[in-house]
């Protein structure tokens, strides 16, 4: 019985040793980060995963302070706000900035709670927690998206009145100092020119520019392949340079009297012939003053734009352009888009009848691009173009919009008619047969009462954005069906 008495003693003694053993254990296996401090901030202990997430060893930071971790984020009164909350005996919670031993930076949350002896007095402090760098970098990346799309929706609603306007034109100097004055205002810029092609001697001039000086623009003349704008002429490609000091295709000393390092040069074409270049230079503060790709294809939409409105000015009413077709797709072009839904939407506000426009971008085309090369994708752009002309009436009229986009408007189609189209078109398309599957995103809308060019336009911009925004390969309609 004694015995029994004894081994009792023995196993409550035991007891508080194999809680301590077990907490240990449990604080050494939490996917959660811990760290003990003494009362001065002087590390005692740190469980696995500190180890982990910051790259020291449990060596390394033992006698250190949490000091090791400042990201240099953070003004000096975060942390003074952090010891004056812990020192009162209070738990401090929140999100700072901190280094791991590589010099990367992660977002932590924070929970460091005081520990106090039996006379009240802190001992020590325990630190937990976790890395939330993915959400933070998500939440980050949501919000930069959304003013991203704000952003573009602005632009787009611009080059839209642009184009409400450009078309009305007759005299080429007024048209031209509209482009100009419509790309300063769309860009921010404010150096901005219109160069177009002499058709008698075969070289560009300028029609047309603000922020250059006027004797410039009464003698410069450049030959195809001479200086920037005749380099573009040449090869018909824009150019989007983001700082000129390290671009190999130009230098500073063809840019001397350029304020900024960026400027962008595009080509004016109208169905493979070539009318002009605009150029665009000199961002206004406090924009960003590097140009981007978005900036450049503002402006290629504009050099569309332009290429149709010069066609139909006095200088440009001579020459007849037979074709209406895109060369690479054969299927309708940017111009004849323009004409044939002006024409419909007259149409339907005359007979109300149903119409229906649907637009359509091709899912990642430029991984796809850059990955196989261009000769591929033009043979996608095909396929996508024989997927269209296989799955749309003759009534209906199929475009190459953009690049990678195309756009179909559909006479006499209500929502239900053409949302069936659609799905057929997008399940063809990811069923070709490529170098890698590839999908599309498709917007559609119908017109509605009192509803002009420039109100589809931008309504079915809208729906292609959120079948973009909410996974891509995809139909997004926000009309009823």
């Amino acid at each position: 019985m004694e015995k029994e008495n004894n081994g009792n003693k023995n196993s409550k003694r035991k007891q508080p040793h194999l809680k301590v053993r077990f907490l240990s254990a449990a604080i050494d296996q939490t996917a959660d980060n811990v760290v003990i401090t003494d009362k001065d901030g002087v590390i005692e202990y740190v469980n696995p995963a500190f180890e982990r997430t910051t790259g020291y060893s449990r060596e390394e930071v033992l006698g250190k302070t949490p000091r090791i971790l400042k990201s240099g984020q953070h003004k000096a009164q975060v942390y003074k706000d952090l010891w004056n909350t812990i020192l009162s005996g209070k738990v401090f919670r929140g999100v700072l900035v901190n280094k791991r031993k590589d010099g990367d930076l992660f977002y932590a949350d924070h929970t460091i709670t005081p520990i106090k002896n039996a006379g009240g007095k802190i001992t020590h402090f325990v630190s937990v927690w976790k890395d939330i760098s993915e959400g933070v970098h998500y939440r980050e990346q949501m919000e930069l998206l959304n003013r991203s799309l704000e952003f573009e929706k602005k632009k787009f609603e611009q080059i839209l009145a642009l184009d409400e306007k450009i078309g009305s034109f007759t005299d080429l100097n007024k048209l031209t100092d509209f482009i100009i004055e419509g790309i300063i205002a769309i860009l921010e810029v404010e150096r901005c020119s219109l160069m177009l092609v002499d058709e008698k001697t075969g070289e560009l001039v300028i029609k047309g520019a603000v922020g250059l000086d006027h004797k410039i623009m009464k003698e410069s003349k450049l030959s195809f392949g001479q200086g920037i704008a005749g380099l573009v002429a040449q090869e018909r490609k824009p150019l989007l340079v983001r700082i000129i000091d390290e671009d190999e295709r130009v230098g500073r000393g063809n840019l001397p009297s350029y304020k900024t390092k960026s400027f962008l040069s595009v080509p004016i074409l109208l169905d493979q012939k070539l009318l002009g270049v605009l150029n665009v230079s000199d961002r206004k503060p406090p924009a960003d003053e590097i140009f981007t790709d978005f900036d450049l294809r503002i402006l290629l939409s504009v050099a569309r734009q332009a290429a149709v409105a010069l066609e139909n000015t006095q200088l440009y009413k001579e020459l007849k352009y037979l074709t209406v077709t895109d060369p690479l797709t054969d299927l309708y072009n940017y111009r004849h888009f323009m004409r044939a839904l002006e024409y419909e939407i007259n149409r339907f506000h005359h007979f109300h009848h149903p119409l229906s426009l649907l637009i359509m971008d091709v899912d990642d085309f430029k991984e796809y691009n850059d990955a196989w090369g261009a000769a591929m994708g033009d043979a996608l752009l095909r396929e996508i173009s024989a997927v269209l002309h296989k799955n749309l009436r003759k009534v209906d009229i199929v475009c190459r919009y953009a690049s990678d986009e195309f756009v179909a408007i559909l006479p006499g189609t209500d929502i239900a008619q053409a949302r069936t189209m659609a799905e057929n078109i997008r399940s063809e398309v990811s069923k070709l047969d490529l170098k890698k599957k590839i999908t599309i995103s498709l917007g559609l809308v119908n017109c509605g009462k009192g509803m002009s060019r420039h109100d589809l336009i931008l309504k079915a911009d809208a729906t292609l954005s959120q079948a973009k925004k909410q996974g891509k390969n995809q139909i997004y309609c926000q009309d009823k069906s």
